[in-house]
This record gives C-alpha cells, structure tokens and sequence, in this order.
C-alpha cells in the first residue's frame, strides 16, 4: 500500500500533463475535466 499510492501519484501527474499539452495545443476545445 505504501509502494502504490506513489505510482497512482505519478501517473495522476503524468495524465494531466499529457491532457493539458495537447487541450492547449489543439486550442482549447474547452475539456479540463482535472481543473
């Protein structure tokens, strides 16, 4: 339990970045569902 609240922690972190880059990118169609 110790070991996986870290690595849901990183891809938590690594899903935003990846949905925030290409929302930005494709010019702001209006999806921030983790805002």
């Amino acid at each position: 339990m110790a070991w996986t609240a870290p690595k849901l922690r990183e891809v938590n972190c690594g899903m935003e970045i990846n949905m925030y880059a290409p929302a930005e990118d494709e010019g702001g169609r209006g999806t921030d569902p983790i805002l």
